[in-house]
């Protein structure tokens, strides 16, 4: 089983997982050449992907997915909220090449088990999703929360693709208006550092599991500092250490190392 993310931030996001037969893209948050782009240099063609699977509506998770669906006749998975939302943007899509499926309720496509997890966002209906192959794969970003659930169906994954996305005395001393600080701190905005430390502390269970984290702020976060609060509250809390786990941030324009599961 194999996982690369593609592009993660705010400036775009697209993750490939990969397995036997199946290669899917979670999100498609650039424009539809860039993505093209960017599976080249991890040696997959944009022509082999079968399906791309929706989180929400936000630009920055859907900007290409029309484009990509017509252009290599991509099925696209969402809920049924999530596509409301997304159409005036994503425009016509090819009834037989779109799928909805229920947040909480796994199904099968092809070589892969999929479970669509709920989010807390801003945005319709929101979601993340744990993908089984061979391995076990969990993807969260564009929560404000995490909540027992997620975490029990996120349970015993090999790789984590988690939001870590700002640091709080960044972001509340940063150039923000006092409105948007307050949405991304909420249970509806996004993961801080510290949040992202607090799920992994309950979810690792120190067997060397990889964790990617995703959608850092450019104004509020930097990699070290993500990676540095993470790996001492783990440490000094939890006592995981980080050789009990392994862990990246994903650039935010170029692919990541293709992890193999």
């Amino acid at each position: 089983m194999k996982f690369c993310s593609l592009a993660s931030g705010s400036s775009g996001n697209c993750q490939y997982v990969e397995y036997k037969d199946t290669k899917i893209i979670i999100d498609a948050g650039l424009s539809g050449k860039k993505i093209e782009e960017n599976l080249e240099k991890i040696g997959v063609k944009a022509s082999e992907i079968d399906a791309v699977f929706v989180t929400h509506e936000h630009i920055d998770h859907i900007k290409s997915v029309g484009v990509l669906s017509r252009r290599h006749d991509l099925k696209v998975f969402s809920n049924m909220m999530t596509l409301d939302g997304m159409l005036p943007t994503v425009k016509k899509l090819d009834p037989k090449n779109t799928f909805i499926f229920e947040n909480g309720k796994s199904f099968t496509f092809k070589d892969l088990e999929i479970m669509p997890i709920s989010t807390f966002h801003d945005c319709a209906s929101g979601c993340g999703f744990v993908i089984k192959g061979n391995k076990k794969i969990s993807l969260l970003t564009d929560t404000g929360w995490v909540n027992q659930d997620a975490m029990e169906k996120m349970d015993g994954s090999e790789l984590f693709y988690l939001e870590s996305n700002h640091d709080v005395d960044m972001l509340v001393h940063g150039s923000y208006p006092y409105p948007t600080k307050q949405r991304i701190l909420s249970t509806k905005g996004h993961l801080s550092n510290e949040n992202a430390a607090e799920v992994l502390s309950m979810i690792l269970k120190k067997k060397q599991e990889q964790v990617l984290l995703g959608h850092l702020s450019t104004d509020n976060n930097l990699p070290d500092l993500a990676l540095k609060t993470i790996n001492d509250t783990l440490a000094s809390e939890n006592k995981i250490e980080n050789t009990d786990y392994k862990i990246d941030v994903a650039p935010r324009f170029v692919p990541s190392e293709v992890y193999e599961l």
